[in-house]
């Protein structure tokens, strides 16, 4: 146990030390985070509010006299413009110079008022291009909202009583129409970016001083000094192995940290209660991603002093880590796609399951049996590659290379 603690205390405290290293490992990535998902969220709205703000050009072809005006009163800001070309209107509209052209058929008023039972029903034309913002908005806001007030007005002048078309409502009072948990809503906000955040920014964390821990120390020539020295080649192994694990878990309880509390200003400053859910967590969910982030951790610590065990140096230990990163990149992008129920046997895959486990959590679905088996799974592979490393470290061609 000495032996475990010497060597754990010394790569702690280069660490911990080290004010550069502190930065990189706990705040850099943790700012980056932030930054980023602030810039698009905002981006996001600003995009919104600037379709909002746009005033569309319409196009109208053969439009009633009162149709225009019709439109002022509904409060729809829009330039009405008549249509000149319909070609050059066509190339404007793929262009994005024109929002959307509504065409009339010819005489539509006396169509609509001398109607007689029989007649063929006149149809009123849309035109808009689904690829263009401006163009999108006003199609939904005029072409289906406009034009269906401005149906249901000619249809009053025709009939007596609105009522008697209106079979039944739907949701026309009805404030309690939406039966949710909001802390399950919660949950699956939480639960679909923050098990992909948490096992990438895990890995991430860990590479590059878990690949220094062992190639690092073969490249400086001081891993041969370390082996001779009386401290057991298995006491080492587990010290840096559960240095890496406390480094890489701190790391990931700092940006889980961070992301829970600055999620408002992630979100574009929208708050659970902004959104009609809650975003906190009970202290039993603490409880159980704490346990899990602990076994996630000293998994991925395993896998990385284990490849860098079979490396010459940092360089080339981080390109034999790279592919077991985009594995984990790969699975945690899954979880974020995945809306059927996760299958029992899930739970024994691993890296896999580690996520679908910290979305269960966030979203209270996930079954003790689940989360006892993917915990089991989970520490169980780690002590299997502790035990290859330790292996390997009693190798004399191993750690010479």
């Amino acid at each position: 146990m000495d032996g475990i603690r010497q060597i754990c205390g010394k790569e702690l405290a280069r660490v911990f030390k080290d004010g550069k290293m502190l930065f990189s490992v706990f705040i850099l990535p943790v700012v980056i985070m932030i930054v980023v998902m602030s810039l698009v969220s905002n981006m996001s709205q600003k995009a919104e509010q600037d379709v909002e703000k746009h005033v569309p050009v319409v196009y109208v072809e053969n439009a009633p006299v009162e149709f225009e005006g019709f439109l002022g009163q509904t409060g729809i800001a829009c330039e009405v413009r008549d249509v000149k070309d319909r070609e050059k209107l066509r190339d404007q509209i793929r262009g994005g110079e024109a929002d959307l052209w509504i065409e009339f058929p010819e005489h539509f008023a006396e169509a609509v008022g001398n109607y007689q039972k029989g007649d063929e029903i006149v149809q009123v034309k849309t035109y808009y291009n689904p690829s263009e913002e401006y163009s999108r908005a006003a199609f939904d806001t005029i072409s289906t909202g406009a034009l269906e007030m401005y149906r249901q007005t000619l249809l009053a002048e025709r009939v007596d009583d609105m009522q008697k078309l209106t079979v039944f409502t739907v949701n026309s009072d009805n404030p309690d129409m939406i039966i949710q948990d909001d802390q399950k809503a919660g949950g699956k906000v939480l639960g679909t970016m923050l098990p992909y955040f948490v096992t990438i920014l895990l890995f991430a964390g860990a590479m590059g001083i878990g690949t220094d821990m062992v190639a690092g120390e073969k490249e400086r020539g001081t891993m041969a000094s370390l082996l001779v020295s009386p401290i057991k080649r298995s006491s080492i192994v587990l010290g840096k192995v559960f240095a890496l694990m406390i480094i890489s878990g701190a790391s990931s309880v700092v940006y889980v940290a961070a992301m829970v509390v600055f999620m408002p200003q992630m979100l574009g400053g929208a708050s659970g209660e902004d959104l009609g859910i809650s975003l906190t967590l009970s202290p039993r969910q603490i409880g159980m991603l704490a346990l899990l982030l602990v076994a996630i951790a000293f998994l991925y610590s395993a896998i990385i002093v284990l490849v860098s065990v079979f490396a010459k140096t940092v360089k080339e230990a981080s390109s034999y880590v790279t592919p077991m990163y985009m594995l984990v990149l790969v699975l945690g992008i899954m979880t974020m796609f995945t809306t059927d129920a996760p299958k029992s046997w899930f739970y024994m895959l691993p890296i896999y399951n580690t996520s679908i486990a910290l979305q269960g959590i966030l979203t209270q679905e996930v079954t003790a049996a689940q989360y006892g088996m993917t915990l089991g799974v989970t520490l169980a592979l780690g002590a299997v590659l502790v035990g290859v490393i330790a292996k390997a470290f009693e190798s004399e061609k191993m750690m010479a290379i």
